[in-house]
């Protein structure tokens, strides 16, 4: 077929189908469009942010009541000020007395120290509501605060993010609306005691900070042998009693006590304060009364420390109540 032949039975092919091939077209076209119309109107995802500084970060149904919020906003800009113009003084005035006494030992001193640590330099801050929880008759409002450098003031050559937090705590006092600092939450009397012929223990009172319990323990030897608590030969000597766990101190001392000696001690427990879990009780689960007792080390061979043990005049565990 040479070129002529090709191009008559291609107007011929052209003018037979040119209605079916003008349809085809058509659709062609319109499919062209629509797609290029939708693809214009499709709209472009948006960044969206979650964050409420007065919603709990740990339950997300649960925020400060509304009529505090711009009061604790208030006290944090305050006090941060405080802090940024080295007014340490003013600053430690507006946290609670109790928080004073037992987190900062009312020194003005120790507190500044720990400002210090925190803000080291004049800084910015975020707040965010972390958990509320019921103490007693109270509703505590447990809030982070974030401290970040003043990139406006210290420029951004040669810098890099970074920051500090702690826990702050609100409540509803006698005098309105009251403020912990430094992770500390709340301070409990416990007043609890247990007893018998060899060993009384009681356990006054705790101080509660974020992440842990500390504990005030006092130990009294009522007999003439040596009462020996926690050396380091038991397991478990000293365990907190959760409701479905108990939990080992952080560290703990060696515990022993002369004759008619008495002891005072702290003892602090790894333990979050929104956990959900109330501490029920303290056991020291390896108490011994001795007759001789040569102490622990490597000065002290392991057959006479067995053989004291096994020898002494009694062995028994003591559990506390530290119920609130």
């Amino acid at each position: 077929m040479n070129f002529t032949e090709f191009r008559l039975k291609f107007r011929h092919f052209i003018r037979k189908y040119r209605r079916v091939i003008l349809i085809i077209f058509v659709i062609w076209a319109a499919i062209f469009f629509i797609n290029a119309m939708l693809k214009n109107r499709i709209n472009q995802p948006e960044a969206t942010t979650t964050y409420d500084a007065h919603t709990s970060v740990i339950d997300s149904t649960a925020s400060t009541p509304a009529n505090l919020q711009n009061p604790i906003e208030d006290m944090i800009e305050e006090y941060v000020g405080y802090c940024n113009e080295g007014n340490y003084q003013k600053a430690f005035n507006m946290l609670s007395e109790d928080c004073r006494k037992y987190e900062f030992n009312n020194s003005v001193s120790d507190f500044m120290e720990h400002v210090l640590v925190k803000m080291p330099t004049p800084k910015k801050y975020s707040i965010q509501d972390y958990s509320n929880v019921k103490y007693g008759n109270k509703r505590l409002y447990i809030y982070e605060i974030k401290y970040t450098d003043d990139l406006l003031a210290t420029g951004l050559t040669n810098s890099t993010y970074a920051y500090t937090s702690e826990k702050f705590t609100f409540y509803n006092g006698d005098d309105g609306l009251e403020m912990g600092a430094g992770n500390y939450i709340y301070y409990s009397d416990i007043k609890s005691i247990s007893e018998n012929e060899y060993l009384k223990i009681d356990v006054t009172h705790k101080v509660v900070n974020y992440s842990i319990e500390t504990y005030e323990v006092k130990f009294t030897n009522r007999s003439n042998y040596t009462v020996v608590i926690a050396d380091g030969q038991e397991a478990n000597e000293a365990i907190l009693v959760l409701p479905n766990e108990t939990r080992n101190p952080s560290e703990i001392a060696d515990i022993v006590l002369a004759p008619n000696e008495e002891k005072t001690l702290e003892m602090v427990f790894p333990k979050f304060a929104d956990d959900g879990d109330a501490s029920q009780s303290i056991i020291f689960s390896s108490v011994r009364v001795m007759e001789h007792y040569s102490g622990v080390g490597e000065e002290v061979p392991p057959e006479t420390i067995q053989s004291e043990i096994d020898n002494a005049i009694s062995k028994f565990s003591m559990e506390i109540s530290v119920a609130e």
